[in-house]
């Protein structure tokens, strides 16, 4: 589960030298329960990277409580927070960030190794389930666009 409890991030403001600040995120509130599924979506400078940054651990709230399957994470240490991202959150990236002379199958097995583990057999399901998946949706979304 992911909660977030009143949560602000705010950032100096460089061109105010009179200490004014840009709140990224202000006094924001969200619960998301194992296994929902949630899309961060709005315009540019609307607090979705900064946001993202909290949930996973990459950054502090400069207030609020955020916690992670009923962890508070203000109380993990830091070396501690390499095991929560490692284990409890995952990035998909707009940029794939693979590595471009490994095949794709190299590339899921790489993911893998980080995580103290290389199975040749599961990396190639995991492969085919986010390509089934892939194919499944741009078939959607480029039937829709001729609709």
């Amino acid at each position: 589960m992911i909660k977030l409890q009143n949560v602000s991030r705010l950032y100096p403001a460089k061109a105010e030298a009179n200490g004014g600040v840009i709140r990224a995120l202000d006094n924001f509130t969200l619960a998301v329960d194992p296994g929902e599924w949630v899309a961060i979506m709005g315009p540019s400078g609307s607090g979705k990277s900064t946001l993202v940054n909290l949930i996973g651990c990459l950054d502090r709230p400069t207030s609020g409580e955020i916690w992670l399957d009923g962890e508070k994470v203000a109380n993990i240490s830091t070396a501690d927070l390499n095991r929560v991202r490692a284990e409890k959150v995952g990035f998909i990236f707009q940029q794939f960030h693979l590595i471009p002379y490994l095949t794709s199958l190299e590339n899921v097995m790489l993911a893998q190794y980080f995580h103290s583990m290389t199975d040749e057999r599961e990396a190639l399901e995991a492969l085919e389930h986010a390509l089934t998946t892939f194919r499944r949706s741009s078939r959607a979304a480029s039937s829709s666009e001729c609709a």
